[in-house]
């Protein structure tokens, strides 16, 4: 499984499930790295797309994992619309992929938590299938606000 995320704690963490090195036609489990401009933005929204058509081709899993204040409204501009955008990318494609039994969802992750608990939260959603297409938010930053 490709696993391509900016976060060193997370891709450590993650290491049980894939690599860097993996082959995304196994499956993908993508976040996004730093976000400081509009082309930041659409180069990691662009690289999400890519590696989930990929996936989606095989009918292999897609998690994406998203801070979990910027899923909600509560980061920057273009944190948000990278977060919101992947998001909906997931819903897209657990929704058509529902013909073929394809499985997608999306990890919120609050800065406050181990990378250790999002990636048994990644393994547990892989493993069960649960919660496709949602967002499953890790912490609390979503709290009190209306989950997209």
């Amino acid at each position: 499984m490709k696993v391509q995320v900016a976060d060193e704690a997370l891709a450590e963490a993650l290491a049980a499930i894939g690599s860097p090195d993996g082959r995304a036609e196994d499956g993908v489990v993508f976040r996004p790295g730093p976000v400081a401009s509009w082309v930041d933005a659409e180069d990691q929204l662009v690289e999400a797309y890519r590696l989930a058509h990929v996936a989606a081709q095989e009918d292999a899993p897609v998690v994406f994992v998203v801070d979990a204040a910027a899923a909600v409204g509560r980061s920057g501009p273009l944190e948000s619309a990278v977060a919101v955008g992947l998001v909906a990318g997931g819903r897209c494609l657990a929704f058509e992929g529902l013909r073929r039994d394809q499985y997608a969802t999306v990890v919120g992750w609050d800065a406050d938590e181990p990378a250790t608990r999002v990636a048994a939260t990644v393994e547990q959603l892989l493993g069960s299938r649960a919660a496709r297409g949602q967002t499953v938010m890790v912490g609390t930053a979503h709290l009190g606000a209306l989950l997209p």
